[in-house]
């Protein structure tokens, strides 16, 4: 009786298979900044640390994954070594302990040291390429529930066909014209499908979603908006950021979540 065996997979294809995208309705999406009404926010994809493991189990069956845990000051810091194929990297996950409320009293974060381990592993599963992706997806300005703080079930329905398609057209306009601008839409490549690293680096209006000019390279004074809309009737506007990120100008505000996919 004669038995076959399967030939081990090569690393290399190991890290194509990882690299591979979600399956769209596995992405969820997490509020970044929200206009000033609270009516939009921009949207950051990010998928559960299950689907990651789904993901490791279905291309190598055999993977690990070690944390070492530390405290600094407020924060709790995980190191997560994962071993993929014989390989091992490794990433950093960080949360904070407490955090405070308006009022001035502290609330403890129960869940801080799960949430850095959750962190570091989607961290160390990008440096073997699974879910790097999620980094380039355009951040659009989406339709936002804020009593459930939860982006509309139909913003979330045209987020993912956004993924399948590259092109991002919300089922709700806001920008009063019917054109149904977005970030991903106003950076398209001439054939309407979206070009991520244009549209990720260049915002839509936070006022009325439409398209923006880029004044970062050109303004000479350092304080001017770093965006300002195109349209005439609209003076939407982004300022330069205090930190990494630029915030829209008509005074947001910042919902939980954290600003990156990991």
């Amino acid at each position: 009786m004669s038995t076959t065996t399967s030939t081990p997979k090569t690393f290399d294809a190991v890290l194509a298979e990882l690299a591979q995208p979600f399956d769209p309705d596995a992405v969820e999406f997490k509020a970044g900044a929200t206009t000033q009404d609270k009516a939009r926010a921009l949207a950051l994809a990010y998928v559960d640390s299950r689907v990651y493991q789904g993901r490791l189990d279905a291309v190598t069956p055999d993977w690990r994954n070690e944390y070492t845990r530390e405290y600094a000051g407020d924060r709790v810091i995980v190191t997560c070594a994962l071993t993929v194929a014989g390989v091992t990297r490794q990433a950093i996950g960080e949360s904070l302990q407490a955090s405070a409320r308006h009022d001035g009293s502290t609330v403890i974060e129960e869940n801080a040291a799960t949430t850095a381990e959750a962190q570091a592993f989607k961290r160390a599963c990008s440096a073997f390429g699974l879910g790097r992706y999620l980094y380039s997806v355009p951040q659009v300005w989406a339709e936002y529930d804020a009593q459930r703080r939860q982006f509309t079930s139909a913003a979330v329905l045209a987020l993912r066909e956004m993924l399948r398609t590259g092109k991002y057209e919300p089922a709700t306009n806001h920008n009063g014209n019917g054109n149904g601008s977005s970030a991903a839409a106003q950076h398209s490549n001439g054939n309407g499908a979206a070009t991520g690293e244009a549209a990720a680096d260049t915002p839509a209006c936070p006022k009325c979603g439409g398209a923006m000019w880029d004044n970062r390279a050109s303004k000479k004074n350092p304080r001017a908006p770093d965006f300002k809309c195109k349209k005439a009737d609209c003076d939407g506007v982004i300022w330069p950021a205090k930190q990494s990120t630029a915030a829209p100008a008509a005074s947001p505000q910042t919902a939980s979540g954290s600003a990156v996919p990991f």
